[in-house]
């Protein structure tokens, strides 16, 4: 998800959100890791953040810990349980049930039955103990750069867990990453039980912000900063830099095994057609940063912005059309639904489209 995003959301929502926390515990503030998230009539209407699809089912997450769910294409909508009160921004599925969603505060959280029902695996307050221990054990054995991290570490977090996981992949239902600002990169092998550091396991000596970690094509990549996309070589547990040629900042990764797209600021987006080896610069036509992404089931890929458009390329990049919405906002994030018609999440919640 783009770190844009967040930004904007941080902006729009503080306010009301400590006022609901302070609300929620009759006057005195409540930590949204601690509040769950308190109903609300508005499931559809609140600002989403993203949108992932569970099976036949559609799982949306947002603002004050709101995650919503569809059974009917997203004709409507009903809240599920969530046991934090923190701004979600990420959401993935691997398997119909098994699915996770991350965001503001260090928050990941997992379902196990298609979203009806979410478990907290992570916060901001566990995060920085557990990375503190690390980078201390290895800084022990005399680790210059352990050293160094252990000390960006403390300053990520010395005004409190604040630090958000901008997103979150999982290869399948035990192997995932969740990556953030300033270098924040996390990974698990047991589905989320325990989380480890791979700050230390990306070949930059910058604390950029890796804004999103996708999976194209078999390749897990990272979209970051400086026009950087880190890809994973597996076989060394690296994250390798790959350079664009480009200057400004990534917020997403899309494609399939014959191409990739990253995506960012200003309409930006770049192509390669060779595993990130080199890039072409593609001509979208939109001024505004593109805030999420979509490959539809017959190969067409869809961008949403932030100044409320929708494009979308049927040769892969080559050329864009912009395609008509009713109530053009600040868009987060894009789903295929039913056959001719596709979901749009932002500021103004979720609405429907069609798709010609």
């Amino acid at each position: 998800m783009a770190y844009l995003r967040i930004l904007l959301t941080l902006s729009f929502v503080g306010v009301a959100a400590l006022a609901a926390f302070a609300a929620a515990g009759g006057g005195k503030f409540v930590d949204p890791l601690d509040a769950p998230a308190q109903p609300t009539q508005f499931t559809s209407s609140t600002h989403l953040s993203a949108i992932a699809r569970a099976g036949s089912r559609l799982v949306s997450v947002g603002v004050r810990g709101l995650i919503v769910v569809s059974d009917d294409e997203g004709k409507s909508w009903r809240q599920a349980v969530s046991p934090v009160s923190s701004d979600l921004v990420a959401v993935r599925f691997v398997t119909p049930s098994r699915g996770w969603a991350s965001g503001h505060d260090g928050v990941i959280l997992s379902t196990e039955d298609g979203g009806n029902r979410w478990t907290k695996q992570l916060d901001g307050r566990m995060a920085a103990q557990l990375l503190a221990d690390h980078f201390d054990k290895l800084a022990a054995t005399g680790d210059a750069n352990a050293a160094r991290l252990r000390k960006e570490v403390a300053r990520n977090y010395e005004s409190g867990p604040e630090m958000p996981m901008l997103d979150l992949w999982f290869d399948n239902e035990r192997v995932g990453w969740a990556s953030g600002p300033f270098g924040t990169l996390l990974g698990t092998r047991d589905g989320g039980k325990t989380w480890t550091s791979w700050m230390e396991k990306v070949d930059s000596d910058k604390m950029l912000h890796y804004n999103a970690v996708r999976s194209v094509g078999g390749d897990i990549y990272l979209a970051s900063e400086q026009g950087t996309v880190f890809k994973l070589d597996r076989a060394r547990e690296r994250f390798v830099p790959q350079s664009t040629g480009y200057k400004g900042s990534f917020f997403g990764i899309v494609g399939t095994r014959e191409y990739i797209v990253a995506y960012g600021l200003r309409g930006t987006a770049y192509r390669s057609r060779n595993g990130g080896a080199s890039w072409q610069r593609l001509e979208t036509g939109v001024p505004g940063g593109l805030t999420g992404a979509s490959l539809l089931d017959d190969g067409r890929l869809l961008f949403v912005s932030q100044d409320g458009r929708v494009i979308v390329s049927r040769n892969q990049g080559e050329t864009f059309q912009p395609l008509p919405v009713s109530r053009p906002s600040l868009f987060t994030d894009v789903a295929q639904a039913a056959p001719g018609r596709i979901l749009i999440t932002g500021l103004g919640g979720v609405q429907s489209a069609p798709l010609p």
